[in-house]
């Protein structure tokens, strides 16, 4: 039964690594696929909307100097246009990050939890948005989330198993 589950986590990882290679490529290009890429690049402003005021709130209650907030706002939002490119671009990246991360068994569970906490935070965007689009996030984070349940493969020890009781130890 844990073998299946292996397989089930393993045939997931490579699932959502695709899904998110993509995802992530045509939010930082429109090389991929333009229209994909523009129609984002139309959404970015929404969901700067939604983020940038919990993003500033978060930094005012750190602190944080106001020079501080409007630089920080302006390398990871918005650079005062108000097409949150930046963002978008941003978000891709942690997408592609993550992605690579699910192939690398090692790192799988790390990739995972990102795609988790940022496909959480997409929920959370299309829900204060208040349209339809938030089933997709839902379900990319919970199958995220299910990588971190499931058993990864058990890394081989290289020492010799132990023999079962009544069987004689070979020499």
């Amino acid at each position: 039964l844990t073998c299946l589950f292996q397989m089930i986590r393993r045939f997931l990882q490579f699932v959502l690594a695709a899904v998110f290679i993509l995802s992530g490529t045509n939010k930082v290009t429109d090389m991929v696929h333009a229209e994909t890429h523009k129609f984002l690049s139309a959404e970015a402003p929404k969901w700067g909307k939604v983020w940038k005021p919990l993003f500033q709130n978060g930094l005012a209650k750190a602190s944080v100097d106001s020079a501080t907030t409007d630089m920080l706002t302006l390398l990871l939002l918005d650079d005062g246009s108000g097409s949150y490119k930046i963002f978008m671009k941003n978000i891709g990246i942690l997408e592609l990050a993550a992605a690579f991360l699910l192939l690398l068994n090692i790192f799988s569970g790390f990739g995972a939890f990102l795609l988790a906490a940022t496909m959480a935070g997409a929920t959370y965007t299309h829900q204060e948005m208040k349209d339809d689009k938030a089933v997709v996030p839902g379900v990319l984070c919970a199958l995220s989330l299910l990588i971190l349940i499931l058993p990864s493969a058990a890394p081989k020890s290289g020492k010799p198993s132990k023999p079962a009781a009544g069987e004689k130890k070979a020499k």
